[in-house]
């Protein structure tokens, strides 16, 4: 049971809702509990109430937050908080506001390509702010309207969205969108979440833009791969925004060869579609590459267990993006319920065979093919049998929709248990599944089966065997949705299902909630196939996805995974810096689109050229470079490099460097340095082996070390020491690193210090007993006076602190607490290196106190697996508590703590067993404290009902209250309202197994309550609601009745109702009915009757009795006597007339308001502009003003009672021919032209009749007579001939004849023209001449130079129809001349001209040629004829002549020349002479490069240069210089140099260690020479001098040396000295200096210089100075305040003076004064100067001073910039500035008297001698006097703020709002001042009940409650000469009819009725229209609203009244037929 219980979960999370300004919102979330839990929104942590913009609402379980009119600051996250009794939840949901879009442009068409290559138009989507499409209807008027008062909004936004397509395999697929925004966005395409150019070559796809904001993808020839999710991201500076379409490639049907095939090429049968992944380009191909045959012997083997899953994974590129095809065992695989098929996000093409059986055993092939080849990879699968296998297994089951199904197996032994699973989810026996065991067989039934039923099922053994069937659901859903979908945020999701016809309602949910189309949701049909794709997923997308048609449905869940979960993407850019001696720089940039939340490492590899072992060689976090050196390799090669990236989600694929890098490795270490511990005062010796000899560098601490006493540093071969004399103990833990060449290697020293000990200690001393607050003196006494020692206290070092001194004196080691306290006991230790003596102190303090437990805690219960939890508290935090069980202590365990807390002692059982009941204690000290814990078993818990139950129920009738234990020895507790219920007569209490009953036989009112079924440890509750029997009214037993009763009669309604007492209301129309003379309610019993004496027809209406639970209505129509017609005494029934002639037919009525209704042979008559329909008293008159004969008929005059009919005849006058002498009887025409015979008639329709030659003409395809009013016109079309002839028009009464002549025209030659055409042909061609002539019998005569020509064995005279051609085979030159074709009337001239052919071939083709490297290369071809032009081509390129290449031609023969070739030359040499190519190849070999000249042996000496030189034989050679195997690299001090053919290497800085044999080798030679270096001679040229100086001065020695870069060593009597501020030591060349500063008494003594064997020295001699004064005081003259500074010099530095005023000597410490010394300076300042600073200052040096005199004068204040007058503009600053002579004067600012404080629009601030009043925002009320004062200065200004003139700072927003909800149109102006107007239109609008006109300051709006559609419109504010208008739109409460209209057929007059439901009740009438004319109540015509019921009373009806009757109230329509009958 779940322990939360009814707790208020999320169902449903919203999306993010993207809303305009000023638009509506609605937010919602789905939310579920028990009791239903209490929803409240909140934003910002603030509750937002349902008033003002804000409305909530609830739906079921969806809850909503509607907001009206949203604005900027609506945007963000809103909190939906939920909570019951039993928890709490809350979801977020986010709003973002948009500003005005742009005005939006009509819908564009896109061309979509349907599958017979039709191309339809379809128009664009335009997208809605609120996110859904609407279609273009009659609505687009409002939305164009709308859209014309809407601002632009910066950010991207997509005015028309790109549609999904669907395209044959082949064809072209175009998406096109239009989007808005400034600047105009940047657009990038993607499919799938890729950029397009990473999966398409660029031929295969083109983005295009235009003007206007339309952008378009194209794709040329679609793929299979290339369907799929196209997604469209736009984004500028503002924002960004997205929009996706869904491609679908079909593949075409195969075409067929017979002629059975259709006309287009493809079959006339239709394909089925095929799966979602082939439809999108996943799989699947058309085209199926020739495969070799495969051995399964040779192929990799996988082997899987029967039932389990097996994964192939192939990984595949190449562009364009192949097609793959999976086969098993040669035959194509499709996706199905154990084959999935899929890309994965690795880019791996992956095969993951489900539920493995054994027939899946076979080999596998992926096969990949694209245009540009194929390839392929298998795998065989094995698939085993598991130990016990089952003895029949389980067989495939198709099954129909909602039919049964099912699955049986048997099992070897009739003993062994089995679990059934659909896929991975394990069934359980209920209502949906039946699960039965029946010896060995084990069988599953799975009833209703849907579509979601469809998939694997498996039976499973314990031991793991498992047998496995498919369940195939056939039904209306062929292909459903999977089980879950797993995409990453971001990605695109998509969902497709296939149903079994086309054009079916289907529904798309998501957790129930209904999908519309938007953005990132498409919805897309095609045929039987529809798709759901979100894009761009988010985290709040997951949930259910459901898709409905008609009674099926399937399901899939739907997981959005965070995007961080995904392996990072490959870099990008890789680069190679090769220039680098021995290393190499590689460089790489993260992808564009790589996350940087999760952190990535970037793994570089290497691998030897050679091998295939790929190694790490470095890893990085952040940097994208990396040098790899020569140093980090094995040996010596070429390497190369690759580069990835990786995360803890995965590893990117590796990007590999494009060039390959030789890299040598230098020395290693083959014995380490090692660490060395020594005892203070000893040798530390270190020593380190390499494998070369090279110089090294050491290190202490990162200090170099030079050979001295302190340091020896040695080097033998390859072996380096250090020893370190007399080492001190601050050398502990010193670090001795080694550097030599790239080689790096450290150890510790570590220096213990001498053994120190201490003395023996008496016992007194050594244990401490001392009371709280006495002191505690713990001391020792060391051997060593200077020994360290270090105080703990219980294992914890002890630091000096307000009430802890550690003292040292000597040899005396004392700590002193000032006051102890009870924490201060414990062991104290004092410890050294060598020796540690402990004190024992002990602080006693006051007994340990256990607080008072309650009784309740002391003994605790629990029950099995609960915590339990002992607590107690003492009297002092640092007592000690000790726990028992049962006398035993408790240790801590992994399921008990303990727990100390300042005073607090817990024990904590985490998980209670019954072994853990017992006595518990807490002893501290001399107390305890008991615990008694009893552990009971797990209670009993209710398993059914899981949730509270809501009960409803009748008096007297039973009712059974019930609940299922999770024993069946539980009990259980019955309570009513708290209170325990009883057994009784009336009540019964029952038990039978786990279920408990408790059973009201006989209920009344009382019963009702909350009743509780309660366990000890769980309860249920049962809300048990008892009411009375409903008051039903019994007779009459109909719901509604109809009565007619006539005026003056007595009308009574009664009704019995079945109880007596009961109350009933009565209602008329709507309206409850009072009691009244001519109204009497009467009561009689259970009888209730409404009477009305006398009736009118006032009376009629709709009466209702109304019980509390029943009514009955009477529908009561009042009507009067029937009216009576009687026809006019001058009146006739028949009348007969002309046409024009004007007819009047009269009746009269029997009552004045009688309404009658004419009729003509049975239809309505309807008044026009000719006929007219009048009253006049009882007179009703219809009039025809011109008749026709078509007014001819029976005319019926209809009463409601009575009817008269007329006859009336309209004749025709006879017809006539009109103007006879006018029309044009003799018609002549040429052949294939038009003829028109025409003639006027007198009448209009007059029937004519045309003849020709005495024959009755037929139309047809030539003759067509055609009527045109009175005109009357036969067209003869395409003339010929034989339509020579009379044509004879007869009109009835008149007629006349026409005579038509048609005649041959003249031939002519078309397309003829006067100049003759020319042609020039090679011999050997055939002469084609042709021409058409304008008849096709017209004969034609060809001339050849006036030779008339005829058909022979050349020649060729043909004719078709009007083709005329001429056909001369092989001409020859003689065929030369003048061509003619006469045809009679017209001729067309040719001049031909016949040449011979040029021919060009090779005499001499071109020979492949073998060249050595430096060679000439000679190619030669001989080519007729002589003055061809050769193209000479090197491997396909155009060879340029130059030094390097030459060409030459002699006669036929060319020739080239390719001077001094290299092996990079080899190559196809071609040559071409007008279409005719030779070729020949050319292959240079690589030339021996050896030495021509020895080197000899090279004498150097150390430190100096090295120079080796050698030749080579050619001059390209490449060599390298070695050194004992090792490649030299240039570098530092290594120069490889390259002249002509001389190679040198040149060592720089010799040593020692360069001594040896140097090689240099090419490919093909080597040479060596011997290099000697000897040790360097120093000798002193210049030695030191003796040097004398005084104090403080400066003195330098110098020493010039016989070499340079010679280290020297400079001592000051036999000490050496270090470089400081006052010794400096320098050395440029061979000159070694030495500069003595600032010199003293005690620098006197001998300096001396030693360097390499060699030593000088010299005397210096310091003598002290006198003191003088180099500068005296001077007098000074200052302002009271300033700074004054008194300054002399003095010939020294250290020297102590005094300073005095007027004799008094000054002393530093007062404030005022300052004295200090800077060198031989001495300065006293004062820091400001007063009056009474004035006076004679001395400042005294003993035997000499000096004195100056300072006067202080007192300073004038003036204003050097007064105030100015200042003129500004409201709302606009003014600053006034004055500026005084002094600093720091206080001023005050004064307007109009008044003194100014700063306030938020007032700012006062001085800036040295400025003063500034700044004021923001100046009104008009401003101006005045402004005032600065300070001191006895001031300065004044005047302020003039002109008043701004009004405007409109914000204006009115178009508003659309529902009915009956609250519109607010509001608007800022400038200034508060100002009068405004509001208006509707041209109406001035005031305050009312539903109008709120309100002002607050600035702020202006007009509201509207309850807004209904009458108040759509314009309004507009006037202010001033300003106005702001608005666009109001009220859209009518969405109704959707809930009962449509029924078809009722009637015989005339019977009564017919309609009636409808809809959703909602709507103050608002419906529209009644029959046969399009809206229907008005009337007496016979009844409309009647029942809330949401609407009904139409038809109550005299007549045939002509049949037709369609169409309800309609807002957008909700509902039409039915009505057909009406005669009798």
């Amino acid at each position: 049971m779940d322990i939360f219980g009814g707790a208020p979960r999320v169902l449903g999370y919203s999306r993010p809702v993207v809303a305009q300004c000023g638009t509506d919102a609605v937010l919602q979330c789905k939310i579920g509990g028990n009791p239903r839990p209490e929803v409240v929104w909140e934003k910002k942590n603030v509750q937002i109430p349902s008033e003002g913009r804000y409305r909530l609402s609830e739906e079921g379980k969806a809850y909503f937050l509607h907001i009206t009119g949203v604005r900027l600051e609506d945007a963000g996250q809103y909190i939906c908080k939920a909570s019951n009794s039993v928890g709490e939840t809350c979801a977020p949901a986010t709003l973002k506001v948009e500003g005005n879009s742009q005005e939006r442009q009509g819908a564009q068409k896109q061309t979509e390509v349907n599958r017979n290559g039709e191309v339809e138009q379809r128009n664009g989507e335009v997208d809605q702010q609120s996110g859904e499409v609407e279609e273009k209807g009659e609505g687009s008027e409002r939305e164009k309207k709308k859209q014309r008062y809407e601002g632009s909004d910066d950010r991207p936004h997509f005015l028309i969205k790109p549609l999904s397509l669907r395209v044959d395999r082949g064809e072209d697929a175009a998406f096109s969108c239009k989007l808005s925004g400034n600047p105009l966005p940047q657009v990038v395409w993607e499919k799938d979440g890729k950029k397009l150019s990473d999966i398409f070559e660029s031929a295969h796809f083109n983005v295009s833009s235009q003007d206007g904001g339309w952008f378009q993808l194209k794709i040329f020839r679609t793929r299979m791969p290339d369907g799929g999710v196209y997604t469209c991201r736009a984004h500028n500076n503002q924002g960004g925004a997205l929009a996706g379409a869904v491609l679908l490639v079909e593949l075409v049907p195969e075409r067929q060869e017979s002629g059975a095939s259709t006309s287009n090429g493809c079959s006339n049968g239709q394909t089925s579609p095929r799966s979602i992944r082939h439809r999108m380009g996943r799989h699947g191909s058309s085209r199926q590459p020739d495969e070799p045959n495969l051995n399964s012997s040779n192929v990799k083997k996988f082997a899987v267990s029967e039932g389990k899953h097996a994964k192939f994974r192939c990984f595949v590129t190449g562009k364009p993006k192949p097609e793959i095809i999976w086969k098993k065992d040669g035959a194509p695989l499709e996706a199905g319920r154990r084959h999935l098929l899929f890309e994965d996000r690795e880019g791996y093409y992956t095969l993951k065979v489900m539920y493995c059986k054994h027939q899946d055993t076979g080999l596998y092939v992926c096969a990949a093919s694209n245009a540009l080849g194929h390839t392929l990879s298998s795998v065989y699968l094995t698939v085993k049998a598991p130990a016990v296998r089952f003895r029949r297994s389980l067989q495939d089951v198709e099954v129909k929709e909602r039919g049964m199904a099912v699955l049986e197996c048997e099992v070897p032994n009739e003993g062994i248990p089995t679990a059934w699973y659909l896929e991975d989810q394990r069934l359980q026996p209920g209502g949906k599944y039946g699960i039965e065991q029946k010896g060995t067989r084990r069988r599953l039934t799975i009833r209703d089966v849907g579509a979601d039923d469809d998939g694997v099922y498996l039976c499973e053994m314990p031991d793991g065997g498992k047998s496995i069937a498919e369940l195939a659901v056939k039904g209306t859903i062929v292909k459903k949705l999977p089980r879950k979908l797993d995409v990453l945020e971001g990605e695109n999701a998509v969902f497709c299902v296939e149903v079994e016809e086309e054009n079916m309602d289907v529904h798309w949910f998501k957790d129930g909630l209904k999908l519309r189309e938007s953005h990132q949701t498409i919805l897309k049909s095609f045929g039987k196939t529809h798709i759901l794709v979100f894009v761009s997923v988010c985290h709040g997308d997951t949930g259910v996805v459901t898709f409905v048609v008609g009674r099926s449905k399937t399901s899939s869940r739907l997981r959005v995974k965070a995007a961080r979960h995904s392996p990072p993407i490959c870099p990008v850019g890789v680069e190679m810096d090769v220039d680098r001696p021995n290393s190499v720089l590689l460089s790489w940039e993260p992808a564009p689109t790589s996350q940087t939340t999760t952190r990535s490492v970037y793994v570089l590899e290497r691998q030897e050229v050679g091998s295939q072992e790929w190694l790490r060689c470095a890893t990085s976090d952040t940097a994208t470079s990396a040098e790899v050196m020569g140093d980090s390799v094995p040996c010596e090669g070429d390497y190369r490099f690759r580069v990835c990236c990786i995360n803890k989600y995965g590893r990117s694929g590796h990007v590999e460097f494009p060039k390959v890098v030789h890299l040598v490795p230098g020395p290693k270490i083959r014995t380490p340095l090692r660490g060395c511990e020594v005892t203070e005062g000893e040798d530390a010796l270190f020593s380190i082996d390499l494998s070369v000899m090279v110089t090294g560098i050491w290190f202490l601490n990162s200090t170099q070390l030079q050979d001295t006493q302190h340091y020896s540093i040695q080097q033998a071969n390859t072996q380096h020491s250090l020893v370190i004399h007399s080492t001190k103990v601050e050398d502990h833990e010193a670090e001795v690193t080694f550097i030599a060449n790239g080689v790096r290697d450290s150890a510790v020293l570590k220096v213990q210090a001498a053994v120190v000990k201490f003395s023996l200690m008496s016992e007194s001393d050594s244990n401490k007993r001392v009371e709280t607050g006495n002191p505690v003196v713990l001391y020792c006494e060391v051997s060593h006076p200077s020994a360290r020692v270090a105080w703990f206290k219980d294992g914890v070092g002890l630091q000096v602190t307000d009430g802890l001194n550690i003292q040292s004196e000597g040899n005396m080691r004392r700590i002193v607490i000032q006051s102890a306290e009870f924490s201060d006991s414990g062991v104290y230790t004092c410890e050294t290196m060598g020796d540690v003596i402990k004190f024992n102190v002990e602080v006693e303090g006051p007994p340990v106190q256990f607080s008072g437990v309650p009784e309740e805690e002391l003994q605790k219960s629990a029950m099995e697996l609960d915590p339990v939890v002992l607590t107690c508290e003492v009297s002092r935090e640092d007592a000690n508590a000790t726990w028992y069980k049962d006398g035993v202590e408790v240790q801590a365990s992994n399921n008990i703590t303990i727990q100390t807390e300042g005073t607090m002692r817990r024990l904590i059982i985490r998980c209670a067993e019954t072994s853990d009941a017992g006595t518990y204690s807490c002893q501290s000290g001399d107390n305890s404290l008991s615990f008694t814990v009893n552990i009971k078993e797990p209670p009993v818990m209710i398993v059914e009902p899981k949730e509270d139950v809501v009960m409803e129920g009748h008096i007297s009738e039973q009712v059974v209250l019930q609940c299922e234990l999770s024993r069946s020895s539980g009990e259980v507790h019955w309570f009513k309202d708290g209170l325990q219920v009883l057994e009784t007569e009336n009540v019964q209490l029952t038990s039978e197994g786990p279920y408990r009953r408790l059973t009201v036989l006989c209920c009344s009112a009382e019963d009702s309550g909350e009743y509780v079924c309660d366990t000890d440890g769980d309860s249920v509750f049962f809300q048990v609601t008892i009411t009375e029997l409903p008051v039903r009214i019994v007779s009459p037993t109909e719901s509604e009745l109809e009565l007619t009763s006539l005026t003056s009669e007595r009308l009574e309604l009664s009704c019995e109702i079945s109880q007596p007492d009961a109350q009933v209301r009565w209602y008329r129309d709507g309206l409850e009915v009072e009691e009244s003379a001519s109204l009497i309610l009467e009561v009689q019993g259970a009888h209730r009757t409404l009477v009305i004496p006398t009736t009118t027809v006032e009376d009629t209406g709709e009466y209702v009795c109304d019980t509390e639970d029943d009514s009955v209505t009477w529908l009561v129509t009042i009507t009067e006597p029937p009216v009576k017609l009687a026809r006019s005494e001058t009146m006739s029934d028949v009348m007969d007339c002309f046409s024009g002639d004007p007819i009047v037919l009269e009746i009269e009525v029997s009552r004045f308001n009688a309404e009658v209704i004419w009729m003509k042979d049975g239809g309505e008559v309807e008044e026009s502009s000719d006929v007219t329909i009048t009253e006049d008293g009882l007179i009703r008159r219809l009039t025809i003003r011109t008749p026709s004969p078509g007014d001819s008929g029976k005319y019926t005059c209809l009463a409601s009672d009575d009817l008269i009919d007329f006859q009336v005849k309209v004749s025709e006058p006879p017809v006539k021919i009109v103007n006879r002498s006018e029309v044009k009887t003799e018609v002549k025409s040429l052949p294939s032209n038009d003829i028109e015979l025409e003639c006027e008639l007198s009448r209009a329709n007059a029937v004519a009749k045309w003849y020709k030659d005495g024959r009755r003409l037929n139309e047809d395809e030539r003759f067509c007579e055609e009527e045109e009013g009175a005109f009357r016109s036969l067209v003869i079309l395409n003339a010929e001939l034989e339509d020579c002839g009379d044509y004879f028009l007869d009109a009835g009464d008149d007629n006349i004849t026409f005579h038509v002549t048609v005649q041959e025209p003249p031939v002519t030659i078309l397309g003829n023209s006067e100049d003759a055409d020319y042609q020039e042909m090679v011999a050997g061609d055939d002469l084609i001449l042709a021409c058409e002539v304008s008849r096709a019998n017209a004969p034609v005569q060809w001339y050849c130079n006036d030779r008339q020509l005829t058909s022979d064995d050349r020649t060729y005279i043909e004719s078709y129809g009007t083709l005329r051609k001429l056909i001369l085979s092989d001409i020859l030159p003689s065929d030369s001349g003048k061509y003619m074709c006469d045809a009679i009337d017209d001729k067309m001239v040719t001049m031909v001209k016949i040449q011979v052919p040029r021919v060009v071939e090779f005499l001499t083709e071109l020979h492949n040629t073998m060249v050595l490297e430096g060679e000439d290369a000679t190619f030669k071809c001989v080519v007729s004829p002589e003055d061809v032009q050769l193209v000479w081509g090197m491997d396909g390129e155009l060879v340029v002549m130059g030094a390097r290449f030459q060409a030459t031609q002699n006669g036929l023969c060319h020739t080239m020349v390719i001077k001094s070739c290299q092996v990079l030359d080899s190559s196809k040499i071609t040559v071409e002479a007008e279409g005719n190519v030779s070729k020949a190849t050319l292959k240079v070999q690589e030339a021996q490069v050896t030495f021509t000249k020895k080197m000899e042996a090279v004498m150097a000496e150390e430190y100096g240069d090295a120079t080796m030189e050698t030749e080579v034989s050619l001059d390209t050679g490449e060599v390298q210089w070695m050194r004992q195997g090792v490649v030299i690299q240039p570098g530092p001090r290594h120069t490889l140099g390259q002249s002509g053919l001389k190679r040198s290497l040149t060592i720089c800085n010799l040593n020692l260690s360069d001594r040896g044999t140097y090689r240099c080798e090419t490919l093909h030679d080597r040479t060596q020479v011997k290099l000697n270096v000897e040790p360097r001679k120093i000798a002193i040229r210049k030695g030191l001098a003796e040097t004398d100086t005084f104090e403080r001065e400066t003195a330098s020695f110098e020493v010039e040396l016989s070499h340079t870069g010679v280290e020297g060593v400079w001592q000051k009597d036999g000490i050496r000295v270090k470089p400081s501020n006052h010794w400096r030591v320098s050395c440029n060349g061979l000159v070694h200096g030495l500069t003595l500063s600032n010199l003293t008494l005690e620098d006197t003594g001998t300096i001396v210089f030693s360097a390499e064997g060699v030593r000088t020295s010299a005397r210096l001699t310091v003598k002290e100075t006198p003191v003088t004064i180099m500068k005296k005081l001077i007098d000074m003259r200052l302002e009271q305040g300033s700074p004054a500074t008194l300054e002399c010099e003095l010939s020294r530095q250290n020297v102590e003076v005094r300073w005095l005023k007027n004799g008094t000597e000054l002393k530093p410490g007062k404030t005022q004064y300052r004295i200090y010394s800077m060198g031989r300076k001495r300065f006293c300042q004062l820091l400001q100067c007063s009056l009474s600073d004035a006076g004679t200052y001395t400042c005294d040096v003993g035997d000499v001073n000096t004195s100056c005199n300072l006067e202080v004068y007192e300073p004038e204040l003036e204003v050097l910039h007064g105030l100015e007058d200042l003129y500004v503009q409201e709302d606009q600053n003014a600053v006034f500035m004055c500026e005084v002579s002094m600093e720091d004067v206080t001023g005050e600012w004064y307007k109009d008297g008044h003194k100014i404080r700063p306030t938020s629009t007032i700012k006062i601030r001085t800036e040295g001698t400025k003063h500034f009043l700044l004021m923001c925002s100046v009104k008009a009320e401003d101006s005045g006097e402004i005032r600065f004062v300070t001191k006895q200065t001031e300065s004044t200004a005047y302020l003039e703020v002109e008043e701004a003139p009004v405007s409109i700072v914000k204006p009115l927003r178009d508003r659309t709002a529902l009915e009956k909800h609250r519109v607010i149109l509001d608007c800022t102006v400038s200034t508060p001042r100002c009068e405004l107007t509001w208006y509707r239109g041209k109406a001035e609008l005031v305050s009312s009940d539903r109008l709120e006109i309100h002002s607050d300051g600035c702020y202006h709006k007009l509201t509207i409650h309850e807004a209904t559609v009458e108040d759509e419109g314009t309004y507009s504010i006037e202010v001033g000469e300003h106005t702001s208008t608005a666009q109001l739109l009220v859209e009518a409460q969405s109704l959707v009819i809930e009962t449509e209209l029924e078809d009722v057929a009637v015989t005339a007059p019977d009564q017919a009725c309609f009636q409808c439901e809809v959703s909602v009740a709507i103050s608002r009438p419906p529209v009644w229209t029959l046969n399009g004319e809206t229907i008005q109540s009337s007496p016979d015509v009844r409309l009647e609203n029942h809330r949401t019921v609407h009904k139409l009373n038809l109550k005299q009806t007549r045939p002509d009244m049949s037709g369609m009757v169409t309800f309609a109230m807002g957008k909700a329509k509902s039409s039915a037929k009505l057909n009406v009958m005669w009798k």
